[in-house]
């Protein structure tokens, strides 16, 4: 499914005698009929790096590790909290990058939280590609445009068509971000090191990076404490930011879904994160849907997205949200962040919140597994073989025999045997998740009841 967006205006870059300012078009369907004021104006602390950084943001948008189409160049930004960040996938959505712009870099006025998004053109990026150091730039994003003040250019920015799979993938890598956990952090030479070992050309097997004393080893052979990390040569992305980065920190998580690169620069920070293969994207995975099979309290959502509006960055650790458990408040997030209104901070390990330009009654779409699971619910093809333990659900034309499990459940269709567990549940185990939490659900109402 694609999206057709039709900007209301073309980018340009004005020239005055005294100052230049780059207009870059931009679309936001929420909000494409009304008149809101800018987010943030003011002076980049760190042109030269913001624009390297910008650079190879566009660099990852452009990027197409599977034969899916044409490629795409519209990040999302984010003002608020006092940071901008600039969010972006792959054109193939197996690559999820994110360009923070901390307080310290910028000198100016937040005036109001918002989120919205801009086209970076060829034009754009040429202009990008001639800041220089020492240079003064300034930044003004708003609704209805961003404001780059620089050299004098002609910018024209052209129709574009969107696909909502980098959406599903917006939530995917929020809940992702949330289950990582440091790996190594590496300096200046490290970095070096690390990326002149990165092989070349298109790598189809995996590698195991570790640390053999104070070097960093990646290797096509497994070895004690060392993570995985498919499509290795998507790190060539980072190239451009190698000879510019402090330090690098990397993440890893259990399951080996996803890995985080992590680079840190004077008063920003960049982060790639990696699918589990370049040829899986963010989109299909179904990390969301384990948390979308409990009944969330709409009062509990309310409150949290309300509190992350007046907030704008938070975590379960704030005294506010202390009557909640850790399961409740990832259920809640985790809600909050398929309807694309949480993103989520590595370094600060906290949420913050953005609302993506797009209309929620999409995002029911997003999710055609969880969805097709309450399909078969609704029409009762279903049977219980032992209560909340064992059910049969009805695929196509057959029923189909779910174990279900804490651990690990199991079922007897075709997705299930191609996918287990790495992928999320396959309709049928959500069928019977769901039953089972309504159940319990119904029985804890039913104890509250007796104990009033």
């Amino acid at each position: 499914m694609n999206i057709s967006y039709q900007y209301s205006q073309v980018s340009s870059l004005k020239k005055t005698e005294k100052e230049s300012r780059l207009f870059l078009a931009h679309f936001n369907e929420e909000y494409s009929q009304a008149e809101t004021p800018c987010f943030f104006w003011g002076k980049l602390n760190n042109p030269y790096l913001v624009a390297r950084s910008l650079l190879t943001l566009s660099k990852v948008v452009a990027a197409n590790y599977m034969p899916l189409g044409s490629s795409l160049r519209d990040p999302v930004i984010t003002a608020g909290g006092n940071k901008l960040r600039l969010e972006a996938f792959s054109s193939c959505c197996s690559v999820y990058a994110k360009v923070d712009l901390l307080p310290a870099s910028l000198d100016g006025d937040f005036l109001q939280q918002g989120t919205t998004n801009v086209d970076f053109n060829t034009e754009m990026i040429s202009a990008l590609s001639k800041i220089r150091k020492n240079e003064e730039v300034f930044f003004s994003i708003g609704e209805k445009d961003f404001v780059l003040q620089k050299d004098n250019n002609s910018v024209v920015e052209k129709k574009v068509s969107l696909p909502l799979r980098w959406i599903k993938g917006m939530a995917t890598v929020q809940i992702l971000a949330s289950e990582l956990t440091p790996f190594l952090k590496l300096d200046k030479l490290q970095i070096q090191l690390l990326f002149r070992s990165v092989p070349k050309g298109n790598i189809n097997d995996d590698y195991h990076l570790s640390l053999r004393g104070r070097r960093p080893n990646l290797s096509p052979v497994k070895s004690p404490k060392s993570i995985c990390i498919g499509g290795v040569h998507r790190l060539r992305l980072l190239d451009g930011l190698v000879n510019l980065a402090d330090s690098l920190t990397i993440y890893a998580m259990e399951t080996e879904n996803a890995t985080a690169f992590e680079f840190q620069m004077k008063n920003m920070r960049f982060t790639l994160m990696l699918s589990r293969s370049f040829w899986r994207g963010f989109s299909g995975e179904g990390t969301v849907l384990s948390y979308l099979v409990d009944d969330v309290p709409d009062t509990w959502l309310d409150k949290l997205d309300n509190y992350a509006k007046i907030h704008e960055e938070f975590s379960l650790k704030d005294n506010h949200l202390q009557e909640l458990s850790t399961t409740d408040f990832k259920n809640v997030a985790t809600r909050l962040a398929s309807m694309g209104l949480l993103g989520f901070d590595l370094t600060d390990q906290v949420y913050y919140y953005r609302k993506l330009p797009f209309k929620m009654n999409r995002i029911e779409s997003l999710n055609p597994r969880y969805k097709n699971a309450l399909k078969i619910i609704n029409k009762g093809d279903y049977k219980w073989l032992v209560k909340n333990k064992e059910i049969e659900v009805k695929g196509s034309g057959h029923y189909h025999k779910v174990v279900l499990s804490k651990e690990k459940s199991k079922c007897t269709c075709t997705w299930y045997a191609s996918h287990q567990n790495e992928r999320g549940d396959c309709k049928h185990i959500l069928v019977g998740k769901i039953l089972k939490n309504k159940e319990q659900t119904e029985i804890e109402k039913i104890i509250e009841e007796l104990e009033l």
